[in-house]
């Protein structure tokens, strides 16, 4: 039997480092288009995509695009605090009628997510026992155990000493997260209200395609990395 998902894009209007951030110009298109059109592009949905927002410009993105549905968000759930656990319950409990088994998030800063993305981590989270999936992208050549802090103009180890060993003895099954797509089981979802529930498992996304859109210099990332400029045929880059 088939499974009821549906998918939110949940890009609020607020953004303090990159300004409209969910609309900026990518490539002619604004930002939150790309993960509209993959969520279309995977045909999982049907008509219950929904983009929830608290900004009319943002929702005037989604109007453009038929069978796209807008939900306009309350303030209280809108700022700087909001979650993205209270923009899902807040879907969910505005369609009381309607009953789901697997809801998605697409982040709409992660524009490079394909829709063939979306459709290989829904077939294997349907094909795996756990309640919860997210993104995640290998750190490449970055050792994140290596992360130093700065306190008074002075650096100190953020993870401590333990950590202070050769890099090729570091722990290898560590990962970034990233918005590009994350899917739960709606009933346990309103159980827990947490994305990082228990039985946790990973979709993991080649960097090129996780990157995820917060500041002026991941934007000037993520355009190196789109396909008129890094025609990867989804491969897992190399470095």
């Amino acid at each position: 039997m088939a499974r009821k998902n549906i998918c939110i894009i949940p890009a609020r209007g607020g953004s303090k480092r990159l300004p409209k951030k969910n609309i900026v110009d990518f490539f002619g298109k604004p930002l939150l288009a790309y993960t509209i059109e993959a969520a279309l592009g995977s045909k999982l949905f049907g008509n219950d995509i929904y983009v929830s927002s608290d900004a009319e410009e943002v929702l005037a993105v989604a109007r453009a695009y038929p069978g796209i549905q807008r939900i306009k968000r309350p303030q209280a759930i809108s700022g700087d605090e909001a979650t993205l656990e209270d923009a899902c319950l807040h879907l969910l409990d505005s369609l009381p009628e309607r009953q789901f088994e697997l809801l998605a998030l697409l982040m709409p800063n992660c524009p490079l997510r394909t829709s063939e993305d979306v459709v290989a981590s829904h077939r294997q989270f349907c094909g795996a026992d756990a309640q919860c999936m997210i993104s995640v992208i290998d750190y490449h050549w970055l050792y994140p155990f290596w992360a130093l802090q700065e306190t008074n103009n002075r650096l100190t180890h953020f993870f401590g000493k333990q950590y202070l060993i050769d890099s090729k003895n570091l722990p290898q099954d560590v990962y970034c997260p990233s918005g590009a797509v994350w899917w739960v089981r709606v009933d346990n979802f309103r159980k827990e209200k947490k994305f990082y529930g228990a039985e946790l498992m990973k979709y993991e996304i080649p960097f090129e395609r996780g990157v995820d859109i917060d500041t002026h210099h991941n934007l000037a990332l993520a355009k190196k990395f789109h396909p008129l400029v890094y025609p990867s045929k989804g491969e897992r880059s190399e470095y």
